[in-house]
């Protein structure tokens, strides 16, 4: 037992150092952060800030569709981009509507597949809603199911 005692002490020696240094290394990197932007005005870097952080989250979303084609996988990522837009800078909306549209008709085109009509209809009109809103002209039932089958069928090829 005599023995163990200096290998004991070492080890929590050498886990109390390790634990200094993760905390260290996040304050500095933290202030480090701070200082990123420190160029640009305040609200310069916080707008910056905001757009880097909604775009990449917009990216993320994207890697969800790339695994599964369902309308519980589209709706998720509906889901999450309209977290995502209510967190983003308002220049970003109508990139993240556009996105919002296709997956609403992604997923009418799969419930329609189903034989759900109603939530086809449903996920067909928030569609054009979202289309008519940012300005497009031709939003028939045609166009956006061209739209859905286009964007399922690239996915597909992925």
């Amino acid at each position: 037992m005599k023995r163990a005692v200096p290998y004991v002490a070492f080890v929590v020696c050498v886990g109390c150092g390790y634990l200094g240094f993760l905390g260290a290394a996040r304050i500095v990197y933290q202030y480090n952060q701070s200082t990123w932007f420190s160029s640009l005005g305040k609200q310069d870097a916080e707008q910056l800030r905001e757009t880097g952080q909604a775009t990449l989250a917009f990216s993320f979303s994207n890697l969800n569709l790339l695994v599964q084609n369902t309308p519980s996988s589209i709706q998720n990522s509906v889901n999450s981009l309209a977290k995502i837009r209510c967190k983003a800078p308002q220049e970003l909306w109508p990139i993240l509507d556009l996105r919002l549209a296709k997956d609403y008709a992604m997923m009418a085109c799969l419930e329609q597949q189903a034989g759900n009509q109603k939530a086809a209809n449903q996920h067909l009109e928030s569609a054009k809603a979202l289309l008519r809103s940012l300005g497009w002209r031709d939003v028939s039932d045609n166009a956006l199911t061209d739209l859905a089958d286009a964007q399922l069928r690239s996915r597909l090829k992925q």
